[in-house]
């Protein structure tokens, strides 16, 4: 899917001054990813951030040094998420599946790549904002550490990272 640049860069003011700031509540939102193997896989996300992006100046060659220039090319980092995996597992059966499909040995209908979009909450559990992260695939899946000797129950975690084309602001 091409980028489309979609933000207005006019020097026009967009809006006027808001008297009544209210912050952003870190820890309320969740993930949503265009299930199609397991409909009903629900992502507790324990932690998320928006990852960084960067941008390089194209290099102008000259004799003596090259001159960095405005920039060309965004640079994303990979997109980490921690999440507590359901009792059957099924969150977690769903990027192994995904991930297990991509190399051609799984299911010939999985689509290898699609979208996770990050839906952030206020403090009213109203949704605020949405980061689609686009053409999204995971790359990574860590262990699941079973254990007897813990004094107390902690749910198992995982961490998944995606790489992606972009994300977007909704």
């Amino acid at each position: 899917m091409a980028y489309t640049n979609e933000i207005n860069y006019s020097t026009e003011p967009t809006s006027t001054l808001v008297e009544n700031i209210s912050f952003a509540n870190p820890s309320s939102f969740r993930l949503a990813i265009d299930n199609l193997k397991y409909p009903n896989a629900q992502y507790t996300v324990q932690l998320a951030s928006i990852p960084d992006m960067s941008v390089d100046g194209a290099a102008m060659n000259t004799p003596k040094r090259n001159i960095l220039v405005s920039a060309d090319k965004i640079v994303y980092a990979p997109l980490q998420l921690t999440f507590i995996v359901d009792e059957n597992f099924t969150n977690y059966k769903e990027i192994h599946d995904w991930m297990f499909g991509m190399v051609g040995q799984g299911d010939l209908n999985t689509r290898k790549n699609r979208d996770l979009t990050l839906i952030i909450y206020n403090s009213s559990n109203n949704v605020v904002q949405q980061i689609r992260f686009v053409d999204a695939h995971p790359t990574s899946l860590s262990s699941l550490p079973f254990e007897v000797t813990t004094e107390s129950v902690n749910y198992l975690q995982a961490v998944a990272e995606f790489n992606y084309s972009y994300y977007k602001f909704l």
